[in-house]
């Protein structure tokens, strides 16, 4: 009986053992505690990263809030998703819940698909930091960074540099430079690529911003375009709890948005309880219908929102702060009035 549980517990052991020795051997080196991250130095590490997570999903305890760090730029173009957005039933299962450091080294990308999500991450409820993406991202709905970033995940000091472009000819499309939904928090992070939606809505840091989730210190200075474009945020979701708010934060537009229906240098159309507070727009908006310096259209029935110590730049931006019409909380500056409140 005792040799048998002997043998037992060496098997377990042994098991174990060998689980740590596969998950370490997929990486350049550590072992993915915070003390010791596994070490992201290829292409074929970013890749083996897909394929661990698209394998173990959500729930392995091999992969769960492992820590990972990029040592070097990555120039050989990584062709797939970390954290695929959605699996066969339609849940998030397999998201990346990991932090992931890149400690201000660029990785790029080359990503297309015309009819599905994409994004270098598909879905994201742990940590992504200090990273900056450079390629070509092409989808039916797709983002510079990450697709989904979960209600409690964080998204910080990222940058998107590569050109983003909804595929042309389906429904539901959209584009944005780091986020395309957004229920957790994105700080600090920026847009420098050109964002393209067709005959989509596109936004320089967020498509589509929901629930309680949070833009803060964030700056786009790509060019957006689409038929809802913004420097920030193209639209949030309509949500009828006023408990539920989300938050524009702190952020700066200063990149060319050009929009058909709704044109907004801060956000194209507010559906619901949303707070934008302390935002900037710099640069001018080329529309058709319902453009604002701040944002292009409030629907009439649309209350519980609040626009507090915003400015546009007069001499740049010739509509006003809200469907070219002046509102309370905005304010217009002359150009070198406006680079005092930036510096502020």
């Amino acid at each position: 009986m005792k040799i048998y549980k002997m043998k037992k517990v060496l098997l377990i052991v042994a098991i174990i053992f060998a689980t740590t020795i596969t998950a370490s051997a997929q990486f350049s080196g550590g072992s993915g505690t915070q003390a010791a991250p596994y070490q992201i130095t290829s292409k074929a590490d970013m890749e083996a990263l897909a394929d661990s997570i698209y394998n173990n999903n959500l729930y392995s305890s091999v992969y769960a809030s492992k820590y990972y760090i990029v040592m070097n730029d990555i120039t050989d173009s990584v062709t797939k998703i970390i954290g695929r957005a959605l699996d066969s039933t339609g849940v998030y299962n397999f998201s990346f819940n990991g932090i992931f450091d890149g400690c201000g080294h660029k990785i790029t990308f080359s990503l297309n698909d015309d009819t599905g999500r994409v994004a270098p991450f598909g879905s994201n409820t742990g940590t992504i930091k200090n990273l900056i993406i450079d390629g070509k991202i092409t989808g039916l709905r797709c983002s510079g960074v990450c697709f989904l970033n979960d209600t409690g995940a964080i998204i910080s000091n990222c940058t998107n540099a590569s050109n983003v472009e909804s595929a042309v000819g389906g429904i539901n499309q959209n584009a944005a430079g780091v986020v395309n939904v957004n229920f957790g928090i994105i700080d600090y992070c920026s847009n420098t690529g050109t964002i393209t939606g067709q005959y989509a809505p596109s936004g320089g840091i967020c498509y589509d911003i929901r629930r309680t989730g949070v833009i803060s210190n964030c700056t786009n200075i790509g060019t957006i375009q689409g038929n809802m474009a913004a420097g920030i945020v193209a639209r949030n979701e309509p949500n009828v709890n006023p408990q539920l708010r989300m938050t524009i934060t702190k952020c700066v537009n200063s990149g060319l948005i050009k929009g058909s229906s709704y044109t907004g240098g801060i956000i194209a159309v507010i559906s619901a309880c949303a707070d934008v507070l302390k935002c900037i727009n710099t640069n001018e908006l080329i529309g058709n219908n319902h453009l604002g310096a701040i944002v292009g259209f409030i629907p009439f029935a649309v209350t519980g929102y609040t626009i507090t110590d915003c400015f546009y730049d007069i001499q740049m931006c010739k509509y006003k702060a809200v469907n070219n019409q002046d509102h309370p909380g905005v304010t217009g500056l002359p150009t070198h009035l406006l680079m005092e409140e930036l510096a502020k």
